[in-house]
């Protein structure tokens, strides 16, 4: 398991050693099966901290399955990654594909969320992925968002709407 090499991720990731003494001391990096194997073990036990490690090594896994894992992380309330899938949606996949995804995971309120702290900035990064796609699907749901009960939702939608020219 992935956090079985936690001192060697740890080394990488701080510059303590090389990529390639890296990817020698651990050679399943570089397998889609090793990635898929631990992304599915760490929802099936909820381990938040399986999933940090995994993010850290994110240039070893595909690019594909990486987004197929964020598609089904955002949805989930356990972890910690939630702003970090949203940034990613909204600067690297760029993909009308996550729109009802994104949608759906703005009204999440997990238990380990400030109000003001956590969910507020998340929501406007989703508000953002949705503004930025500006496809009509994209707009249609800012615009039934920005008549939503959730204060924060509507907000920011109602600000993206703006923002792309759709309102006034």
């Amino acid at each position: 398991m992935i956090l079985e090499k936690k001192k060697l991720i740890l080394d990488f990731i701080c510059g303590k050693i090389t990529q390639e003494i890296f990817e020698k001391s651990f050679p399943e990096i570089n397998s889609q099966i090793y990635w898929e194997d631990e992304f599915n073990n760490a929802v099936k036990y909820q381990d938040t901290e399986s999933i940090e490690y995994i993010f850290y090594l994110l240039q070893y896994i595909p690019d594909n399955f990486f987004y197929q894992m964020c598609k089904q992380l955002i949805l989930l309330r356990w972890h910690n990654e939630h702003e970090n899938i949203a940034l990613s949606f909204q600067f690297f996949y760029k993909d009308p594909d996550c729109i009802d995804t994104v949608v759906q995971a703005m009204h999440l309120n997990c238990e380990h969320w400030d109000e003001e702290d956590d969910r507020d900035p998340f929501v406007r990064k989703c508000a953002y992925i949705l503004g930025d796609l500006k496809t009509p699907y994209a707009i249609a749901k800012l615009k039934e968002l920005s008549l939503s009960d959730d204060e924060i939702i509507k907000g920011y939608c109602t600000y993206q709407l703006k923002r792309i020219g759709e309102i006034t």
